[in-house]
């Protein structure tokens, strides 16, 4: 153990050194355009080589192996040997390209597509894209190295330690590897499939994905092993939200809070969702039940604030965006919204303020942007019409 413990702490640096470098190195990639392609590009493939020695290290198999466990690293990994060894040969074919162009003064054989992370070495087109991802999730990994070790040290004694396997895959989760998140609620599930639990943190891992049918589905099935369990419910109305189903979701929220009406967020999803179907004043009337339950909810707040607008009641939006910005004084989408109703209320000046600092908080932010273009405006007609 100890002797692992010296391995780690000599190659977690120099780990994190090389996928800083690699991330960093991309995004340079991204912004070149034509210019420098070419030393960005090595840079880039530099420091994937050398992330990908330290992990599968030739003369030191055993703790690499264990390394690679610890950080659920597979042989599917981009960075493994037998694809990294295709990266190398794309890699000679740019060098011998370049010096050849550089030569005879030719353009360069090779191109670089930011938008879709490909490159295009003569006619053979190669994905960029999955290195970055699976270095950025690499990085995110390693801030939590010590916990992975610690679960990993537990599923050695007993794999079928469901306490542990789950514990990983919510350190995944906060490290945003939501592949690896859910193979791992996948192998607790086979342990203990009717935990409740379990299936709500898989609708969640799923909503994330973007997998929002299966999402519904693993909710559920929560519901139906614990139908008391109310977060399930709420992030059941977000995801049939977002699939467009607004009946479906409002329902949801209905059930949700005739078992509980003092379940102020339900009420905020309710007045999300009727908001989307165009029912405003019952969705204010929802954002101001979750108010009354929560007064400093400030998602409520800044909706009631927009709705108020909208409804053309600006003392009333004016007094939730004054509130909301007690709790959250750094937000510039509250200060943009504050700075519409200043001067729906003719208070320009003031609403030029509150613009200004929303540019402050956030420079170019483009509500900011546009209510600030309209205040000017009007202060340019007013001064227009007392000079007449």
């Amino acid at each position: 153990m100890k002797r692992l413990d010296s391995e780690y702490s000599e190659i977690l640096p120099e780990l994190r050194k090389h996928c800083s470098a690699a991330i960093g190195s991309f995004g340079n990639l991204n912004n070149s355009g034509d210019v420098d392609l070419h030393a960005h590009l090595k840079e880039f493939f530099t420091a994937c080589s050398r992330i990908s020695d330290i992990l599968w290290n030739k003369s030191d198999k055993k703790y690499r192996k264990n390394l690679r466990t610890i950080l659920s690293i597979d042989e599917n990994f981009s960075l493994s040997p037998r694809l990294m060894s295709h990266l190398e040969i794309m890699l000679r074919r740019i060098e011998k390209i370049q010096k050849e162009n550089t030569c005879q003064q030719k353009p360069a054989a090779f191109s670089y597509n930011s938008d879709t992370a490909v490159l295009t070495v003569q006619e053979d087109k190669y994905e960029i894209l999955p290195l970055f991802t699976d270095i950025r999730d690499l990085y995110a990994s390693l801030l939590f190295f010590d916990e992975l070790k610690a679960c990993t040290e537990m599923l050695e004694k007993d794999r079928k330690n469901a306490t542990a396997l789950f514990q990983k895959a919510v350190i995944f989760y906060k490290a945003k590897r939501f592949e690896a998140t859910l193979q791992l609620i996948e192998q607790v599930l086979e342990i203990v499939p009717d935990d409740f639990r379990v299936w709500y943190n898989r609708g969640v891992v799923l909503s994330e994905m973007g997998r929002l049918e299966e999402a519904v589905d693993a909710y559920d099935r929560a519901i139906e092993l614990e139908p008391a369990f109310e977060i399930v419910w709420d992030n059941k109305g977000v995801v049939l939200s977002r699939l467009g189903k607004l009946e479906e979701s409002l329902a949801v929220y209905e059930k949700i809070l005739l078992k509980n009406p003092e379940y102020a967020e339900a009420w905020a999803g309710k007045g999300s969702v009727l908001l989307a179907l165009d029912r405003k004043e019952e969705a204010l009337e929802a954002h101001l039940s979750a108010l009354k339950i929560r007064p400093d909810y400030l998602e409520a707040l800044r909706s009631a604030g927009n709705l108020f607008s909208r409804l053309g009641r600006f003392e009333e939006a004016l007094t939730a965006y004054d509130t909301a910005l007690k709790a959250a004084p750094e937000d510039p989408g509250l200060w943009a919204g504050r700075g519409l109703v200043l001067s729906e209320l003719d208070r320009q000046k003031e609403a030029l303020q509150s613009c200004n600092r929303a540019l402050e908080l956030k420079p170019g932010f483009p509500p900011a942007l546009e209510i600030k273009v309209e205040i000017l405006s009007r202060i340019s007609k007013e001064k227009a019409k007392t000079s007449r």
